[in-house]
């Protein structure tokens, strides 16, 4: 189980409470790893991931657009991305794979480290600067 910690803040508060959502869905897909019915609570998290993903990435995007924030193009191409991998996982789901549960929880740990941790990280400063914390 992941727990939120300090590290993972990009020191904007909406963001914050955004990602420690994401922090929770992460966390079912952990605990459906040993539930009987797997792949059904899978497709419950990627369903739910989906839907914080597309709420999650549009009111981001606002901001950067707001700010004129310089690698928003960049960071909008990393969300697409994750979309387009998550639509991948659920044809798996659907296609009842039996290792999807690992690459799953695999590119969601990639995702926590790589674009929270470092993409979003980014943003901080224009965002901060412009009242935005």
């Amino acid at each position: 189980m992941i727990k939120w910690e300090n590290r993972f803040s990009v020191n904007v508060s909406i963001i914050d409470e955004q990602h420690k959502f994401f922090i929770l869905i992460m966390n079912k897909v952990v605990v459906a790893k040993n539930e009987e019915n797997k792949h059904e609570k899978i497709s419950d998290a990627l369903n739910e991931m989906t839907a914080y993903a597309l709420s999650h990435f549009k009111s981001e995007e606002a901001y950067m657009l707001d700010l004129d924030y310089p690698e928003y193009q960049q960071h909008k191409e990393e969300h697409k991305e994750f979309l387009k991998t998550t639509v991948g996982f659920c044809r798996r789901v659907m296609n009842k794979e039996n290792n999807i549960i690992d690459d799953l929880c695999e590119f969601l740990e990639q995702w926590l480290v790589e674009h929270i941790q470092g993409t979003d990280k980014r943003f901080t400063e224009c965002f901060n600067e412009n009242g935005i914390v």
